[in-house]
C-alpha cells in the first residue's frame, strides 16, 4: 500500500501533467514573481512546466476535476487536502518537513521542489541588525510578565497565538555575563532523536540519552513555573528564564522543584526517567518562546554541549518561530562540494555544521541544498578566554 506522501506525490504529478495537456492557460491563478526569489530547487524536477507555485486557486481546480470524475478516488482528494494544508506551514514546519522528505526510500524531488516554493525566506542581515533585544526580566517573582502576561502554574502551555501574533523579527540574549546568568546542558548531549517529523506528527524537542536516576539541570537561570504530571510529558518541569525562553523537561523519574523556586543555571529540576509516553529513558527536552516550540539544536552545539553564540535571532512564521544564531550564514550547496571544504570556507567544524543541521559526517550533500552555517562555538570562547563557559553555570 502507497504511504500517504508517496501517494499525494503520485497524484500530484498525475493531476498535473493532465493539467499541462489540456492547457487551460491559467495563468492569472500563479503566484507573484517577485516571491521566488532564492528558491532552493533539487534537480530539474517540477509538478508543472514553470518556476512559479501552485495557487489555492489551482488546488481547488485539481480537486474540482476530481470530483467530477464517474468514480472520484477519495483516498487521492484526501491527499491533495493535506497538500493544501501543508502549504500553510511557516518556513521552519517546512524545512523540517522537506528533511523528513529526504529520508523516504524514493526522494519525491517535484513534491519538495513545489514545497520550496512556499517556504519562507530568512530574513536580511540588515533586518536582523535592525531588530530588537527582548530586554531581561529583573524580577524572580514572575519573571517574563512584560512578554507573557500571566503566570500559570497549573497548565505547561496557556499561551494562545494572540500572544505572538505581533512579532516579526526580534533578538534574545541567551547569557548575561553582568549578571552572572550564564549556561549549562541539561544532560550530557546525547542524542537520541532530534526535532522534527516523526510518524505523521511534529516531535518538538530533541531527546537525549540517560539512565534512570541520572541528574537533569535547567540550562539557564530562571523560575520553576510547572512541576508537576502531564499526559504524554510523564512528570514535567517549565521553566520560565529571565530572557523569556522557556525550556520543558520531560519523562523525568522525580521531580526535584516546585512552582516558584528560582534555579541557576545547572541546578537540579529533576531525575531522569521514563514517565508518560515514552519507549525507553531519556530525557525529552524542548524551547520555546511564547509557547511556540522551536529547535533546540538551533540554540545548543549537542556534539560539544555548548551554546552556539549569545545571541538568538527569532522570525515569526505563520505558525511557530525559525531559530537560528546571530552570525550564522546560509549556505547553498553546489555540485560536487563536501562538508569538510564548506567547513574551511567559513572557518567552522564539519562537527558544528552537522550538529546545526541535523546532519552524520557520512550525510550526503545535494545541490542546491541549503546548509545553516556558523562558528565553532569552542573556538569562539576559547578566543574570550571562557571555554569553559558552555558547560558550567
Amino acid at each position: 500500500m502507497l504511504t500517504l506522501r508517496t501517494s499525494l506525490f503520485l497524484f500530484l504529478v498525475i493531476c498535473c501533467g493532465a493539467l499541462r495537456a489540456q492547457d487551460h492557460g491559467h495563468d492569472h491563478m500563479y503566484a507573484d514573481e517577485d516571491t521566488l526569489s532564492a528558491v532552493v530547487f533539487y534537480g530539474d524536477d517540477k509538478l508543472l512546466d514553470t518556476d512559479e507555485a501552485l495557487t489555492d486557486e489551482m488546488i481547488e481546480a485539481l480537486l474540482d476535476s476530481l470530483c467530477t470524475l464517474d468514480v472520484p478516488p477519495a483516498d487521492l482528494i484526501e491527499d491533495l487536502r493535506l497538500f493544501r494544508k501543508i502549504r500553510g506551514m511557516g518556513g521552519d514546519e517546512l524545512t523540517t518537513l522537506i528533511d523528513s522528505l529526504f529520508e523516504l526510500p524514493e526522494v519525491p524531488y517535484a513534491l519538495i521542489n513545489e514545497i520550496n516554493l512556499f517556504a519562507d525566506q530568512l530574513p536580511q542581515q540588515v533586518d536582523v541588525d535592525r531588530s530588537p533585544v527582548v530586554a531581561w526580566s529583573t524580577t524572580t517573582l514572575e519573571p517574563g510578565f512584560e512578554l507573557y502576561g500571566n503566570w500559570n502554574s497549573a497548565v505547561p502551555n496557556p499561551y494562545g497565538p494572540e500572544l505572538s501574533a505581533n512579532d516579526t523579527l526580534l533578538r534574545l540574549r541567551l547569557t548575561n555575563d553582568d549578571l552572572g546568568h550564564g549556561f549549562h546542558t541539561p544532560v550530557p548531549p546525547v542524542v537520541t532523536s532530534r526535532f522534527g517529523w516523526r510518524n505523521g506528527r511534529n516531535h518538538n524537542g530533541i531527546d537525549l540519552d540517560l539512565e534512570v536516576w541520572d541528574t537533569v539541570r535547567s540550562v539557564f537561570p530562571g523560575v520553576v513555573r510547572y512541576a508537576s504530571t502531564c499526559g504524554g510529558f510523564g512528570r514535567l518541569v517549565v521553566v520560565r528564564h529571565f530572557n523569556g525562553l522557556e525550556t520543558y523537561y520531560a519523562h523525568l523519574h522525580r521531580l526535584k522543584v516546585q512552582p516558584g523556586d528560582v534555579v541557576n543555571a545547572g541546578d537540579l529540576v529533576g531525575l531522569g526517567g521514563s514517565s508518560g509516553h515514552s519507549t525507553g529513558s531519556h530525557l525529552h527536552f524542548e524551547v520555546r518562546f511564547k509557547g511556540l516550540a522551536f529547535d533546540p539544536s538551533h540554540v545548543i552545539d549537542f556534539s560539544t554541549g555548548q551554546l552556539y553564540c549569545d545571541t538568538l535571532v527569532l522570525k515569526r512564521t505563520k505558525w511557530t518561530y525559525a531559530a537560528y544564531p546571530e552570525g550564522t550564514h546560509f549556505h547553498t550547496v553546489e555540485r560536487g562540494e563536501h562538508l569538510v571544504a564548506i567547513a574551511e570556507l567559513y572557518g567552522t567544524s564539519t562537527n558544528v555544521i552537522c550538529s546545526l543541521n541535523g546532519l552524520k559526517p557520512t550525510s550526503p550533500l545535494r545541490p542546491g541544498q541549503r546548509l545553516l552555517v556558523t562558528s565553532d562555538p569552542s573556538e569562539r570562547y576559547a578566543s574570550a578566554g571562557s571555554s569553559s563557559r558552555g558547560l558550567g553555570h
